[in-house]
């Protein structure tokens, strides 16, 4: 049985994107082209068949020979038991955690999952107003596919604990920290010392890099709406008639969207956010200090 040796665990809009499609493109590493598929993470409240693999599924997205098999799952890093859950399935795994600026970390998280269709309330400071009633299930969006997306500030208070969870079962030497800024000043850097964490060639015929995974979002309501309630759907019924994705709702995906720049938050929010954050960022620093 082939099983993944290396992990991205999140969190999203951090890089992950980024990390995953230049270390897909080394020839000591495979990713398969499903870049999230979310198996593990038995608290994620899934809906609506999405991420819905057998082991057997599972395991068959990694059919490769290669020295490094990875994986990008970014709501991982937002599970109380995924840190767990990995390391029964494959004790001997790297884990690579991405982070920011955590205010810009749950702002950019609201605008990509209006992108996406898990969340429809535009205004962000409403969105965070409804988090409470989320949690306890209600005002979520019928399309939404995991209803932790939704949960912007608890995600983020969340984050020591789940981190020292994966360094507890891991230890601190398979784990490598990656903060978006560092990606931003010098991405050829970090993709260096990503490989040298990952004990595999320095790949050379990677020359200039690019901004992966912009803030984007989406020129029809409607297109993306339909994207969100059907494209499980469908994809259940082409699996059935050929095992390989034809690319289409992905294709449509991408037609639909163009990329913005995020609308600016008020001070007064940013104050607020920042202060509710301030112990999470100590215990941050404290971890990664130690690191």
């Amino acid at each position: 049985m082939i099983k993944p040796n290396l992990f991205i665990v999140g969190a999203p809009k951090c890089g992950t994107t980024f990390l995953y499609h230049y270390l897909k493109m080394h020839p000591e590493i495979y990713f398969p082209n499903f870049k999230e598929p979310h198996f593990f993470g038995s608290d994620l409240k899934r809906k609506h068949g999405a991420y819905n693999l057998n082991e057997n599924d599972y395991i068959n997205l990694f059919k490769s020979d290669k020295k490094i098999i990875g994986e990008a799952s970014t709501l991982y890093i937002f599970s109380k038991n995924a840190a767990k859950e990995i390391y029964d399935f494959n004790p001997n795994a790297k884990i690579i955690i991405m982070l920011r600026d955590l205010v810009d970390l749950v702002h950019s998280m609201h605008s990509q999952f209006l992108f996406s269709g898990d969340e429809i309330i535009e205004d962000f400071e409403q969105a965070l107003d409804l988090e409470k009633d989320r949690i306890s299930g209600k005002n979520i969006p019928n399309q939404t596919t995991v209803d932790n997306k939704l949960f912007y500030t608890s995600n983020i208070m969340s984050l020591p604990q789940n981190i020292n969870s994966f360094i507890d079962y891991f230890s601190r030497k398979n784990i490598k920290f990656i903060f978006l800024d560092e990606i931003k000043k010098n991405p050829e850097k970090v993709y260096k010392q990503t490989l040298h964490f990952l004990d595999v060639s320095l790949d050379k015929n990677i020359i200039a890099f690019k901004v992966i995974n912009k803030n984007k979002s989406y020129k029809s309501k409607f297109i993306r709406n339909f994207l969100k309630k059907y494209s499980i759907i469908l994809g259940n019924i082409r699996s059935k008639i050929i095992s390989k994705p034809f690319g289409i709702i992905r294709l449509i995906e991408n037609i639909n969207k163009k990329e913005t720049v995020r609308k600016l938050i008020s001070n007064d929010l940013k104050k607020d956010l920042n202060n509710k954050f301030s112990d999470v960022k100590l215990k941050l620093n404290r971890i990664i200090k130690n690191y």
